[in-house]
């Protein structure tokens, strides 16, 4: 197992992954793009979508079916989250399926209300963006880093 960041090159592929599961397309310009390898080959996807210069998206979070209960996931977020640490980043947001709560919590995110006065407004048009879309329901989560 191993995790690179995306290179021009490889864009089409991960937003090929994305197309077949519904996701918004990726870009390299405001995004930090991880793919996950296992065996020599790609097995998944993830990225961080920069809002402003202290907060992002963590997203796109997906696992290749034929790559599927390796732990892969939990090393891609992993990778993340520290990346968003060395970026300096003093939120991270996430929006992902319900059942996936405890999961994230992994990490360091927790719930939080997407009704607060601070709430960055790009995460909470994606967030109820997501809500319409989906049939699944979808949670609001929030990593806060200090220093």
């Amino acid at each position: 197992m191993s995790i690179k960041r995306v290179t021009e090159a490889e864009l089409a592929w991960v937003n090929r992954q994305y197309e077949q599961i519904g996701f918004m397309p990726s870009k390299l310009k405001n995004e930090i793009i991880a793919i996950v390898m296992s065996q020599g080959h790609y097995a998944g996807v993830g990225r961080l979508v920069m809002l402003n210069a202290h907060e992002a998206e963590m997203g796109g979070i997906y696992i290749l079916d034929a790559f599927r209960g390796q732990s892969l996931a939990h090393e891609l977020v992993s990778f993340l989250v520290e990346e968003s640490k060395r970026q300096n980043l003093k939120t991270v947001y996430c929006i992902p399926f319900e059942e996936l709560q405890h999961f994230y919590e992994k990490f360091g995110f927790h719930a939080f209300d997407a009704s607060a006065s601070n709430a960055n407004p790009r995460i909470l048009e994606k967030y109820h963006w997501c809500l319409k879309t989906y049939d699944k329901n979808v949670l609001l989560l929030k990593l806060t880093h200090d220093g």
